[in-house]
């Protein structure tokens, strides 16, 4: 039967096994059951912005879910409105804390309006007024991967977005997670690039490279620098020192952060180049695609510049350049 289970760690370290005990998407039964592990819970976004896809197609698929081990460990996924996704009424029994400061609950967004009223609510709910810099790049981020899910993905139920700010030493940041379960990448792709449509990881390579998707934009998108949505997301990630997380289908990619003792950071035009990262199998497909980014909110002194930069490097389709330094 359907079943997704929240262990007892679930975040990018951890994202290999989460992915691995999960089998959400099997067709043998009428019944779905979210599962919480004996113990503490460690549950970041990434898990969470999934769990909260996976309920709202399990509900429209007239799969009801039941929820395992419900006790106080859940309370942290209740503040985070997981449940009110899942169709579950549950209320942990402790005094509600205030949002802001530390956290966007997971919202549904279905509508170009809803991502300017996620987009709004950030600087208030992860309190970053006294951050421009890094609220600029959160922004950037979450608005880039709202608008491919509502553009690319045709996910009857939207998008599920969360995130958490970590204030605490030594690496304060904010970590984000997009999930759908729409067509996917390889089926997105596959239409225009038909090596990626029989696999999943060569169109999760094809999809974080820049001048593949389509045009970007807002004010920096050009020509030169179409389809870099992923890409620009990747280098953020990176270029901070941050994990990045990319699924679909059958395949999953995960960069990992930069090594304290690097004094220059590259950022590879081919994400499969990356000296630092994973990529796997899934032996249960995830219908759809979730992306989840960590920014380092400490590393980013000038938003403005940091873009540029960035912007001014991304190559044009014709490019033959594998790699840009980040200095």
């Amino acid at each position: 039967m359907p079943q997704f289970v929240l262990p007892n760690n679930a975040s990018f370290h951890t994202a290999r096994h989460f992915l691995e005990i999960n089998k959400p998407f099997e067709e043998d039964s009428k019944d779905a059951i979210l599962v919480f592990r004996h113990r503490w819970a460690h549950v970041e976004p990434m898990a969470l912005s999934m769990a909260s896809a996976w309920g709202a197609w399990c509900r429209r698929h007239g799969k009801p879910v039941v929820v395992e081990n419900l006790d106080r460990r859940a309370a942290y996924s209740a503040r985070m409105r997981l449940f009110q996704h899942l169709g579950v009424d549950y209320d942990p029994g402790l005094t509600e804390h205030e949002e802001a400061g530390r956290f966007l609950p997971v919202s549904q967004v279905i509508t170009r309006g809803q991502v300017s009223g996620v987009i709004g609510d950030i600087s208030a709910l992860l309190h970053l007024e006294d951050d421009p810099e890094s609220l600029a790049a959160v922004q950037y981020c979450v608005s880039e991967l709202l608008r491919n899910v509502l553009e690319h993905s045709g996910s009857l139920d939207g998008a599920f977005v969360c995130a958490h700010r970590y204030t605490g030493e030594p690496t304060p940041r904010v970590t984000i997670a997009v999930a759908d379960c729409g067509r996917g990448i390889a089926s997105h792709l596959g239409r225009v690039h038909p090596e990626a449509s029989s696999d999943d990881m060569v169109a999760l390579g094809l999809a974080m490279r820049p001048g593949i998707t389509g045009a970007l934009r807002g004010p920096y998108g050009t020509s030169e620098n179409a389809g870099a949505g992923l890409f620009i997301t990747r280098c953020i990630a990176k270029g901070t020192g941050g994990y990045f997380l990319l699924i679909s289908g059958g395949a999953a990619y995960r960069l990992r952060r930069a090594r304290s003792d690097e004094d220059q950071i590259t950022l590879y035009v081919d994400p499969f180049d990356e000296d630092r990262h994973d990529r796997w199998s899934l032996s249960s497909p995830w219908q759809g695609t979730v992306v989840a980014v960590e920014i380092r909110t400490d590393q980013i002194a000038d938003y403005h510049g940091f873009f540029q930069w960035i912007f001014k490097n991304v190559p044009s389709r014709a490019s033959r350049s594998r790699r840009i330094h980040f200095t």
